[in-house]
């Protein structure tokens, strides 16, 4: 809480050391102190982020007591800033979980603790800012950080996990969710990494070693040595090589940077197949779009929105068989489908569902994406809803969101609610691409035989066939309506 009987007596601005009188217009920052209101804006528009560097938001600071900048008339400069040290505190808290886990665990319920490992990260951490979606992401220690960077100058080099070489789905279709656990090539050589340095330059312990030498000699003005690659051995290297290529790449370039594999995703006993739990097959019908929009209906998330999702042919595969997506546009793009559980087990109430899609974004446009799950009991009342946050989608690479419900007492019928748009407003469907939409009934095959009905497979067909009878219903009032009004007129006119 700001001390409001605080009153500043300087008789100066502390920044251009002119006296604060009417000669240039002077204002209170909500911390009490006193500052030409020019001096401020130019203090600030000089500490705005910068791709180049990492983040640093002490030029956002009140001089005199490290509050920061808080006035009316600097919202403008300070909005972005205040948005970016919110996101950077999210990012802290994440790192620490993965790093200070049984601190961070300790720290639960106590506030303070938890305060005060946040600004150790802070003080800890370096954060950039991405040359590509412009976002706010880990890079390694500040450390590391403050060494000497060479050659590693440019924004194109600054690019955060989704806007760096795109991650194979046969190493890792939980793309965030194991981001702790992703092991990358060291860049300089054919080991794995054990440092990020610098914003996203992956380091071995020996090479890491190596440029910490070659950082103090450039500090020290003995020179600018440029830390050199170790060859890849070709095919007696054991290490995983780029498709299509039978050796690594090593060295200062970009494409030197390389996903070995998943942790998470190895330490399965089953490999990769334990993302796809044990459940029932999909109930959704038309799940990329292979039948164009049937069985989905649009639906309008606000006044402006038209439900206008739309099907083309996929151009990053997301597996061997599928070759078609679907695509929104510039507006809030809603499409539902509702799976009649009824219909398919004995107890809908004792069903265990899994709610999932993949998403993806194009390269030259940021797009969102959010998928909602509604249970409705016989009656239509909605009697559960969840889903997951707003999410930007990953350029180029599909990323998969899932939703899980424990049994809902009550429930009949499940809808999946798919949501999408660009955020550029660009005419055309430029918006976040979906694909694999499934609803499933999860428990093992034993279980499944017991919930099932046991003429759930011709039920589903009937399903595919009829897919929405509430729709139906409300095409065929479209249709018949018109005519049973003509009919009536035509009626009394006689």
């Amino acid at each position: 809480m700001v001390d409001t009987t605080f009153t500043d007596t300087s008789t100066e601005c502390a920044i251009c050391l002119n006296a604060l009188d009417n000669t240039k217009k002077t204002i209170t920052l909500s911390c009490g102190h006193r500052w030409h209101l020019g001096c401020l804006k130019e203090q600030l528009e000089h500490s705005q982020p910068s791709r180049s560097k990492r983040l640093i938001f002490s030029g956002c600071r009140c001089a005199k007591c490290s509050a920061f900048c808080d006035h009316p008339e600097l919202e403008n400069l300070t909005r972005r800033t205040d948005a970016l040290r919110e996101k950077v505190d999210g990012l802290v808290a994440e790192q620490l979980k993965t790093d200070a886990p049984d601190a961070w665990r300790d720290a639960t319920n106590d506030a303070v603790a938890k305060a005060n490992l946040i600004d150790e990260g802070r003080r800890s951490y370096a954060f950039y800012l991405c040359g590509g979606c412009d976002e706010p992401y880990f890079g390694g220690t500040i450390e590391c950080a403050d060494e000497a960077e060479g050659e590693l100058t440019t924004s194109e080099d600054k690019l955060c996990q989704s806007c760096s070489p795109k991650l194979s789905q046969v190493i890792c279709q939980h793309i965030y969710e194991h981001k702790p656990f992703h092991v990358w090539k060291c860049r300089y050589c054919c080991n794995p990494s054990r440092f990020v340095c610098y914003g996203n330059v992956h380091f071995c312990n020996s090479c890491h070693d190596r440029n910490s030498k070659l950082a103090r000699s450039r500090s020290q003005g003995l020179g600018s040595p440029i830390l050199e690659g170790i060859p890849c051995r070709g095919d007696s290297c054991s290490f995983p090589k780029p498709e299509g290529r039978n050796k690594h790449s090593n060295g200062s370039a970009f494409e030197c940077e390389q996903v070995y594999y998943c942790a998470s995703c190895e330490s399965s006993p089953s490999g990769h197949d334990f993302l796809e739990s044990p459940g029932s097959r999909n109930l959704v019908i038309n799940p990329s779009g292979e039948e164009g929009t049937r069985g989905w209906q649009a639906a309008n998330r606000s006044r402006h929105s038209n439900g206008g999702w739309a099907v083309e042919n996929m151009d990053i595969p997301v597996d061997g068989s599928t070759r078609s997506n679907f695509v929104s546009n510039f507006q809030w793009c809603v499409m539902t489908q509702t799976i009649p559980l009824y219909q398919y087990v004995h107890h809908p109430s004792r069903a265990r569902l899994e709610i999932s899609s993949k998403f993806m974004a194009r390269t030259d446009c940021p797009s969102v994406f959010k998928m909602e799950a509604v249970v409705t009991n016989s009656r239509g009342r909605v009697i559960r809803r969840t889903s997951t946050s707003e999410l930007a989608a990953p350029a180029d690479f599909w990323e998969k969101a899932t939703l899980r419900l424990d049994p809902v007492d009550g429930a009949h019928e499940v809808t999946m609610v798919v949501c999408g748009k660009d955020a550029r407003f660009w005419q055309g469907n430029f918006g976040s691409k979906v694909c694999h939409c499934s609803v499933r009934v999860l428990g093992t095959e034993e279980e499944l035989q017991d919930i099932f009905l046991p003429e759930q497979n011709n039920i589903q067909d009937q399903h595919r066939r009829h897919p929405n009878t509430a729709y139906l219903r409300e095409r065929a009032l479209d249709i018949f309506l018109p005519i049973l009004l003509i009919i009536f007129f035509w009626l009394i006119s006689e």
